[in-house]
């Protein structure tokens, strides 16, 4: 699940942790020079523009993943009312 401004519900202690790790893991692939744009990252509209631009994973496993994700905030959506 991508942590921009449109989880401002979520456990702060939780999502703390989770961008943590994210930039941790960004800033060694970029010293590495494998360094690339991740949505766990990403405002909604830096995701928005990725969508416009066609700059997702086509792949299974990418459609897969956005599978789980749509999922997982349609049930935090409709679980928090």
């Amino acid at each position: 699940m991508a942590l921009n401004e449109s989880n401002r519900g979520r456990d702060s202690n939780d999502t703390a942790k989770e961008i943590d790790h994210h930039k941790h893991d960004q800033l060694q692939k970029q010293k590495e020079g494998k360094g690339h744009w991740t949505p766990e990252l990403a405002s909604d509209s830096e995701t928005a523009v990725a969508a416009d631009r066609g700059e997702h994973d086509h792949s299974e496993e990418g459609i897969s993943k956005l599978q789980e994700d749509t999922a997982g905030h349609a049930q935090d959506k409709h679980s928090s009312k």
